[in-house]
């Protein structure tokens, strides 16, 4: 599992809108499918569109994109913006992956005194261990987590919040569960500059996904035509879902408030 973050575990400003929400996506794949057909699918893309700097690595970061910087100015050129949309919008609906995603309200959370003494970055790293640990059960299969590398203080809240959960399991997955599906009490953490292919896909998705969550709460959002293509995505085919009856909510994505 793949695994990005939007916003900040920030406690003093829950009251500004920006950092009032935290949320970790986690984008799973098969290892074999991963090197054998994302890898090179992704590559192919970066070659058919960026053929500068052959010693400049092109990593997909949605940010960059949207603000076309760096090798993104291409994008400038409308047509070549287009057709560049239409490649990744195929990338992220037809790759075989499956999204979690979990979101906190801090600002609400703070009022409940059941809640007070946790971190934020632990509901949510319960929750994404949690869900994946039921996947990886079902699917009779073992994984670890990869999230991008932050450096400092995010990632050591990172790290501690999921030791916790993996060597004191949860609510409904026991830590003996946890540790037969989920292979390493590390989380294999890498920056954006080693390009990693699971993690530029769950970068693309991370913030579209957050979006989309808050509005099934009500949350007036907005999503730009591209965001809007890639939630229809992840809700059709994507999002993992429950093997009874195929819901979303509660296995592709849950809300804390």
């Amino acid at each position: 599992m793949y695994v990005d973050e939007v916003g900040n575990d920030d406690l003093t400003n829950v009251n500004d809108e920006r950092h009032r929400y935290l949320s970790l996506s986690g984008a799973i794949f098969n290892q074999d499918y991963m090197r054998d057909v994302f890898v090179p699918t992704i590559d192919k893309l970066k070659r058919e569109f960026f053929r500068g700097d052959p010693d400049e690595k092109v990593v997909f970061h949605r940010k960059d994109i949207l603000q076309k910087n760096g090798p993104f100015k291409i994008l400038n050129d409308v047509d070549t913006c287009k057709e560049f949309d239409a490649e990744l919008h195929n990338l992220i609906r037809n790759s075989d992956y499956k999204l979690i995603t979990a979101v906190i309200d801090k600002k609400a959370l703070l009022t409940k005194s059941h809640w007070v003494k946790n971190h934020p970055y632990h509901w949510l790293m319960e929750i994404l261990i949690e869900k994946y640990c039921q996947f990886l059960e079902r699917h009779n299969a073992i994984g670890d987590l990869m999230p991008e590398k932050r450096h400092g203080k995010p990632d050591q809240s990172l790290q501690i919040a999921y030791e916790s959960v993996y060597e004191n399991g949860t609510r409904f997955a026991a830590a003996d569960k946890i540790k037969k599906h989920i292979t390493s009490s590390k989380l294999k953490f890498r920056a954006k500059s080693d390009n990693i292919a699971g993690l530029e896909l769950c970068d693309l998705v991370a913030h579209p996904s957050y979006i989309h969550v808050r509005g099934c709460q009500g949350h007036t959002v907005n999503l730009g035509e591209f965001a809007l293509k890639v939630v229809h995505a992840l809700e059709e085919l994507r999002y993992d879902r429950s093997p009874y009856n195929g819901i979303v909510k509660g296995y592709g994505w849950k809300y804390f408030s």
